[in-house]
């Protein structure tokens, strides 16, 4: 996505693209801890609940609302901006991996990484940072960072070991369930220093959370049609739907709309799970259903698996967007005299220029959509005993189009 900015990607709404240029997949996403940075890929695995490590764990504290239950919630960028600085990478793995390794017999693991808060940047001079790379072959960052390791999968044993509970926990309006391992000795380590860096209390509590597949939940708002998708819709720490897409010619629409000193637009602000190209803006609003079909048709038998998905409604935006990801701040547009602030953005212009229905009421605008995959690929891959995949350069083929509103219902479960 480091070229996301090039007019290239821009193609204008109601423009018919050339018949040469198909609409492809540029970039796709996943991000391991709600609300968290990012990780970009070449390939993932497509599963019923999205794709595999999105949205795994989240993390979460005691409410202190007045009034409230103290019981927990999860925490976002919302009302912490600087999640967005916690960066992730995962390590899987591979034949030469050591079976005896705690890490290989969870599966692997995530190493979480994020500003050490106690730190003064201004401390070290340039030449003891040189020094530091050079005589200890440590990376030289403007800032110091913590690092700390996360089991992708714990296992029974490490569950036992550390005493591992699940923890029941507010996502918006619904409860969810996470088995709770912030007691794993690297996380409990990690997190008095992560709680100082996101501004939480020392006297309050914070926990990571795992999602299991006993957490998982079926959607119920927004439902595609079984016809289709064949069984529910399920999720884990996702908002609503396991999959979200959007198009780069959409950001670059609603990027020329702002104010200039909001401009260029980052795309990456929206946490799509698949960016795609070479569609006019906002043609993906009137998709109902699409096939993936790969750019590498080498395949175990003698034809690719095209993996289709239901599209089911767009996503309502909240104030997320109006972070900005490389700083960890709220952006707004410049303050007119007489005020102390700008209004926020991109979402006063989502809200002027893209309130495009009235599904949802507290929505501030509406950009990409919100898909489910459809379960004879899955169940075609199961068969094949391979794994489902999505890769950069897969293009986009619009099976049916239509009409969406937001909390509408395809089908009465």
């Amino acid at each position: 996505m480091t070229d996301q900015y090039d007019a290239q990607y821009a193609i204008p709404e109601d423009t018919t693209p050339a018949t040469s240029q198909p609409v492809r997949i540029k970039s796709i996403y996943i991000h391991p801890i709600k609300s968290c940075g990012a990780i970009e890929l070449d390939r993932a695995f497509l599963t019923k609940t999205g794709f595999l490590y999105d949205r795994c764990f989240a993390l979460a504290t005691e409410s202190d609302a007045p009034g409230s239950d103290r019981e927990w919630r999860f925490i976002s960028q919302r009302t912490k901006p600087t999640m967005s600085l916690i960066q992730t990478q995962l390590w899987l793995p591979d034949e030469s991996s050591n079976p005896d390794d705690p890490l290989v017999q969870a599966g692997g693991c995530m190493v979480v990484t994020f500003p050490d808060p106690d730190a003064d940047s201004h401390s070290l001079s340039w030449i003891d940072r040189l020094d530091t790379f050079l005589h200890k072959g440590q990376k030289i960052h403007p800032t110091p960072e913590i690092s700390f390791i996360v089991p992708l999968n714990p296992t029974p044993a490490q569950v036992s070991s550390y005493n591992l509970t699940f923890q029941t926990f507010g996502i918006h309006a619904r409860a969810a369930q996470g088995l709770d391992i912030s007691r794993i000795p690297s996380i409990a380590t990690a997190l008095p220093k992560l709680k100082s860096f996101l501004r939480i209390p020392p006297s309050k509590p914070l926990a990571l959370l795992k999602c299991t597949p006993d957490t998982l939940v079926p959607t119920t708002r927004n439902l595609a049609p079984l016809e289709h998708i064949g069984s529910r819709a399920v999720h884990g720490y996702t908002d609503q739907q396991p999959i979200n897409i959007n198009s780069l010619s959409s950001v670059h629409a609603v990027s020329a709309l702002l104010p200039r000193e909001n401009q260029p637009l980052n795309a990456l602000r929206f946490r799509a799970n698949i960016w795609v190209t070479g569609a006019a803006a906002y043609d993906e609003e009137a998709w109902k259903r699409y096939r993936i079909v790969p750019r590498d048709n080498q395949c175990a038998e003698d034809h690719p698996i095209s993996p289709t998905l239901s599209v089911v409604c767009r996503t309502s935006r909240c104030t997320m967007p109006n972070v900005n990801p490389d700083t960890g701040e709220f952006d707004t547009d410049t303050a007119p005299a007489g005020r102390k602030r700008g209004k926020p953005q991109p979402s006063t212009t989502l809200v002027a220029h893209r309130t495009v229905e009235t599904g949802n009421a507290a929505a501030l605008g509406y950009l990409g959509m919100h898909c489910v995959p459809e379960d004879a690929g899955l169940k075609e891959a199961e068969r094949r005993g391979t794994g489902l995949v999505v890769s950069v350069g897969d293009e986009i083929e619009v099976l049916e189009r239509g009409e969406h509103i937001f909390g509408s219902t395809g089908e009465d479960y």
